[in-house]
């Protein structure tokens, strides 16, 4: 569950429980006070009439019984009022649907009185008693006098007033709950807004960092100090950890570009290595299959290095080929490749010539190479080069036949006097 909804529940829940508790104890007790009341009610009203229905009762008169039911029905919430004789039939009966004497009616004697609830009434009955006087001749036989029972009063008190009151109690102590309920659910929202959206938004943002968004910032809005503080705090780590990231990529791809760079140059000259020189013949022999464009391939060997190498030393022979790296580089134009394929050997690809300026350019070189003065130590050196040449065309557009007939070129260079250039021909 989130924390802006279980912060709602903490805050609501006690506020809840509260709210209903003193509520129910207050419907309770204004409820039992109504009971009360009504009882009390019911009951003087019974107990006023048994002593006033004692004359009626002994006389009989129909004329005093109406005026006592007629006193009796103008009280509050009186619905019907009867009379009954000490042997239960009915003197008389006055009121709205006045109900029969009730069976426990038997019960009031003396000062008790029977309450009765009977279709939305309260019925009250008690016993009209009669006391019988002293006779002073004999008062061994009536001592103290004797309660004679002469019969019963009943009155039935509508509740529809007590009900609707109750009600109307039980509404006000409803809305009182839900208007506190309301509040407190008010306040726990705004606290559980205020506290759980920002927290919230922390998680979520810590999520995406945590997925690879660096970028991820959040706004310092809450309108808590603190919270105020863990935004801010946490934007100034997310653009840390976003610029040491950047840096480290950038030194990542500086190395990986260099690490790649490594992988297909020479560290000496600077030139394409051989595997360089097999991906790009590789890929000048497809686009020849694919579209028909024609490469040659020259197979460079310098003549009279090893004496150099021999006599000057290897830092020696490593600048000579270094200087020599430059002046191959710079007789050949922007299309073309050189390449170090190992030692004093190179190989140069040019691409979009035909057999004439593919002689010249590879002429041009071994002539550069044969004309280049080393200086050491303050001597000077000539090297030169013999060059195969073979040309990525007809049947002759195997990578391995082109390299194997530029390299046999080569030699042919080399046997026949050096320093010159030789294309191969097809038997």
């Amino acid at each position: 569950m989130p924390l802006g909804r279980r912060m709602v529940l903490v805050l609501l829940l006690p506020g809840l429980v509260f709210a209903l508790v003193l509520g129910a104890l207050f419907l309770h007790q204004s409820n039992r006070d109504l009971d009360r009341s009504t009882l009390a009610r019911g009951q003087a009203i019974v107990s006023f009439l048994g002593p006033a229905a004692e004359y009626v009762l002994v006389s009989g008169n129909p004329v005093a019984l109406e005026g006592l039911m007629a006193r009796a029905l103008e009280q509050a919430d009186v619905a019907a009022v009867a009379f009954y004789d000490a042997g239960g039939a009915l003197l008389g009966r006055a009121g709205r649907g006045a109900a029969d004497l009730p069976a426990t009616a038997w019960k009031a004697e003396g000062d008790g009185i029977v309450v009765v609830a009977h279709e939305g009434r309260l019925q009250f009955v008690s016993a009209v008693l009669g006391l019988a006087p002293e006779v002073e001749d004999y008062p061994s036989a009536v001592d103290g006098g004797r309660a004679e029972r002469l019969g019963w009063v009943q009155i039935d008190l509508d509740t529809t007033a007590r009900d609707a009151e109750k009600n109307r109690v039980l509404l006000s102590v409803s809305a009182l709950v839900l208007l506190v309920l309301s509040a407190a659910v008010g306040m726990a929202l705004r606290l559980a807004r205020a506290v759980g959206g920002p927290v919230a938004a922390l998680a979520q943002a810590v999520d995406r960092m945590a997925g690879g968004d660096l970028e991820v910032r959040v706004r310092v809005q809450s309108s808590s100090e603190e919270l105020r503080a863990l935004e801010s705090g946490f934007n100034v780590m997310a653009g840390s950890i976003a610029e040491h990231q950047r840096t480290l990529q950038a030194r990542i791809d500086e190395a990986t570009a260099q690490l790649a760079h490594q992988a297909r140059h020479d560290p000496l000259t600077g030139l394409p290595n051989r595997r360089a020189f097999e991906e790009s013949i590789e890929h000048a022999a497809s686009t020849y299959r694919r579209a028909g464009d024609v490469a040659t391939l020259l197979y460079l060997d310098l003549d009279r290095f090893k004496p150099i190498n021999d006599t000057c030393g290897h830092a020696a022979g490593d600048r000579l080929l270094c200087e020599l790296a430059g002046v191959l580089r710079g007789r050949l134009r922007a299309g073309d490749q050189v390449f170090r394929i190992g030692g004093d050997e190179f190989a140069v690809i040019l691409y979009g010539c035909d057999r004439e300026s593919a002689h010249r350019i590879a002429s041009a070189l071994c002539e550069a190479v044969s004309s280049f003065g080393f200086v050491h130590s303050g001597r000077t050196f000539t090297v030169g080069a013999s060059i195969g040449m073979a040309r990525m065309e007809g049947e002759n557009h195997d990578v391995s036949a082109v390299m194997q007939a530029a390299d046999q070129a080569c030699y042919e260079a080399k046997r026949e006097g050096r320093g010159r250039v030789i294309e191969y021909q097809q038997p």
